[in-house]
């Protein structure tokens, strides 16, 4: 494991591409002067003000975590899963099309999107679209997106385990 700040030069590089993130652009404040960085293996961890931003394979996505990423999950587009998908998706699995239950804004291939549940509409993973929005529509059978984060991960456990780095 790895932690320390941004040089200048990378907080800004950094800030230049997040404010090209669409489920950010409303939440990421102008006033940031450092970010920390964690890195672990092949991921890394940022703290931008108050929100933790995660990075892997050059993918930047929220975390499910409530305490650390603020607003970020109710900005994002959404679907709701059947009860019958949610153990499948909180162990891991991509989204099949089955178990969609309704859509919520509109998406284009590698979009990501929150996966939550009919009955609580709480956030159990971020998916990567494979499919763009009018195929996402169409098809009634097959994978429709790639599970990258979800509740009880490895991520997830990462992040208690660096909590008190990320509370600073």
């Amino acid at each position: 494991m790895k932690a320390n700040y941004l040089s200048k030069s990378e907080t800004v590089k950094l800030l230049k591409k997040l404010k090209e993130v669409e489920w950010l652009s409303n939440i990421l404040e102008d006033n940031v002067k450092t970010i920390f960085k964690i890195e672990v293996d092949d991921l890394s961890i940022y703290k931008i003000g108050g929100l933790v931003l995660l990075e892997k394979s050059n993918l930047l996505f929220p975390t499910l975590r409530e305490e650390f990423s603020g607003k970020i999950l109710d900005n994002m587009s959404y679907i709701i899963v059947d009860m019958g998908a949610v153990s499948h998706i909180v162990n891991g699995a991509d989204v099949m099309r089955p178990g969609v239950r309704e859509v919520h804004g509109v998406f284009k291939k590698d979009s990501l999107l929150v996966v939550r549940d009919e009955r609580n509409r709480k956030p159990l993973a971020i998916v990567k679209l494979l499919v763009d929005y009018e195929e996402f529509r169409s098809i009634v059978k097959g994978k429709v997106a790639k599970n990258i984060h979800y509740v009880n991960d490895k991520i997830w456990s990462l992040l208690e385990e660096v909590k008190n780095m990320l509370e600073r």
